[in-house]
């Protein structure tokens, strides 16, 4: 009995951090608050040109980063990232540490553990 080649076995994929998967969802967010942002903006500009009226692009848009953001979950402590009961949704494109346990963001991997 004759065995073929052993199988082809490539290099497996580097494990990932645990931290990793959370914060590529961070940069979703993100990047999905600018293109809602951009949208916004071409609504507005479309609106003023259709009505012949300006007045349109005065209103504000509302800070979608944050609101984006107002959902993420921290990977570490699993309650929200950017929103406490002291701070509303609208701080959340400003803060760089989780407002419950002090997870820097884009950590990439628990600086409390002691297994590192």
């Amino acid at each position: 009995m004759t065995e073929g080649p052993p199988p082809y076995r490539g290099h497996r994929p580097r494990p990932l951090a645990p931290y990793a998967p959370a914060w590529r969802e961070y940069a979703w967010r993100t990047r999905s608050a600018l293109l809602l942002l951009a949208a916004w903006i071409l609504l507005l500009v479309y609106l003023a040109l259709r009505l012949r009226t300006w007045f349109l692009l005065v209103v504000f848009p509302a800070p979608f980063k944050a609101w984006c953001l107002s959902g993420f979950r921290c990977p570490r402590c699993e309650r929200r990232f950017c929103v406490s009961e002291s701070s509303g949704w609208w701080q959340a494109a400003r803060v760089r540490a989780c407002l419950h346990c002090g997870l820097p963001k884009g950590s990439p991997s628990d600086p409390d553990d002691p297994a590192l």
